[in-house]
């Protein structure tokens, strides 16, 4: 086995998500944001409120799913027409970059190795550029 392998091996096979904890200020609400899984992430893509059902999905804490809170409490359908009466869009939005960042998408997280300079400077602005047009 190559020394890459034994890197690989080295890791843990099952690791809890990654969490953060966030507050939305207007509402005096503390919020505890997971990682999901990759098939999770990959049905979400695409679907209509994708936002807002990738921020359901995030959501550890309180628990957003709960029928007594979206269809009782909040006299909503479903906990993705709840979430969107509660919230704001640019709340949606930075909660959701919060989210991308526990799922690997926050700069500095994959790195290029052994490129020149000039070469990870471009990679640099052109990934900035890229936060900035999707935000």
């Amino acid at each position: 086995m190559g020394m890459t392998v034994n890197k690989l091996l080295d890791l843990p096979a099952n690791r809890p998500p990654d969490t953060c904890q966030a507050q939305i200020t207007r509402l005096g609400l503390d919020v505890t944001l997971r990682e999901i899984s990759f098939n999770k992430l990959m049905r979400l893509r695409g679907t209509e409120d994708a936002d807002v059902k990738f921020l359901l999905e995030s959501i550890q804490e309180p628990d957003v799913k709960d029928p007594a809170w979206w269809r009782e409490h909040m006299g909503c359908p479903t906990p993705v027409e709840a979430l969107k009466k509660l919230l704001k869009k640019g709340e949606i939005e930075k909660l959701c970059r919060l989210a991308d960042q526990l799922n690997g998408f926050g700069p500095g997280q994959v790195v290029a190795v052994n490129r020149e300079p000039d070469e990870l400077f471009d990679a640099a602005v052109g990934g900035a550029l890229e936060d900035l047009e999707k935000n």
